[in-house]
């Protein structure tokens, strides 16, 4: 009949006494209060051994100070040098420093940059890199969309005459520690940036408790697992994400939550981020592109779970 329904019996199953009448409703009010706030904090199988008191955090404001989430305070150079997505935006930050970003006529990043950026081959595409698409640019490549978009989201930046420029405060963030820079850039992604600008699918799939996957990976990912995995897991936890999907590219086809869990959230943001190791697996009949995910040290490096 529903949650309340289930909550107000079970809260009867507890407190018998309150159908007795003898109770006032103050009384009641008092006990049913207590009885939440008990129930709230009672770890649940669903949650993988979340209460949900901890889930809410997760979900509504993952860096705030009642979130079991917390970015480590001291972040070493070399942890972040191990970060593909915030070496590449360092060097967009570089050229602020030197010169305005002058975008072309549609509004993109320059080819130069483009070729520039991929060639660090901090991160590649395989179209790219199989020779299926030749050219490096901007509306070719999703993670250099997504470096735009983060430029264009930071309160470091600002687009004038179609160009980018530097602020003041994004020159006093580049002239502090670089961890400034890094978690601005994190939060920017996390918080600010739509996950689905990259491949338009209308749905939250991947990027909707993207914290919670995090403690996901950090609890099952010493050992390989088919993405697949924890795309259940999140199922289990949210299963109104179990919505059909309809593609944008095709219309009258649909896509499955398990594909945009791992486009959003396993290769475009944890594996950027450098946060997981991928494996490309032995294809199966039932499972004709697996992937394999592990935790990379680095995701215990700058993160921890207080639970």
């Amino acid at each position: 009949m529903g949650v309340a329904y289930e909550i107000w019996q079970a809260f009867l199953t507890a407190h018998p006494e309150v159908t007795q009448g003898h109770l006032s409703l103050e009384e009641v009010n008092q006990k049913m209060a207590a009885f939440m706030q008990a129930r709230n904090q009672q770890p649940l199988p669903d949650f993988e051994g979340l209460s949900p008191q901890q889930m809410h955090p997760l979900l509504s404001d993952p860096w705030g100070s009642s979130s079991p989430l917390c970015l480590l305070p001291e972040l070493a150079d070399s942890l972040l040098d191990q970060i593909p997505f915030f070496v590449l935006m360092e060097i967009l930050y570089q050229h602020l420093l030197v010169q305005p970003i002058k975008l072309t006529l549609k509004g993109n990043l320059p080819l130069a940059l483009c070729r520039e950026l991929y060639e660090c081959k901090l991160l590649v595409q395989e179209d790219i890199e199989l020779g299926i698409t030749k050219k490096i640019s901007e509306d070719n490549v999703a993670f250099l969309q997504a470096l735009k978009v983060g430029l264009m989201l930071s309160p470091f930046v600002k687009k004038r005459q179609n160009a980018l420029w530097l602020t003041k405060a994004g020159g006093q963030a580049l002239a502090k520690q670089r961890s400034v820079l890094f978690k601005q850039v994190l939060q920017d992604y996390t918080h600010r940036f739509n996950w689905a600008y990259l491949d338009q699918a209308q749905t939250p799939a991947g990027q909707f408790g993207w914290a919670y996957s995090l403690y996901l990976v950090h609890r099952y990912g010493s050992q390989w697992q088919n993405t697949d995995f924890y795309a259940a897991k999140v199922l289990r936890a949210f299963p109104h994400l179990r919505e059909p999907i309809p593609s944008s590219r095709l219309a009258g086809s649909w896509l499955e939550f398990e594909r945009v869990y791992r486009w959003r959230f396993v290769e475009q943001f944890a594996h950027w981020f450098g946060l997981v190791e991928l494996q490309q697996h032995s294809r199966q009949a039932y499972d004709p592109d697996p992937l394999l995910m592990r935790k990379a040290p680095l995701l215990d490096g700058l993160l921890s779970f207080t639970l």
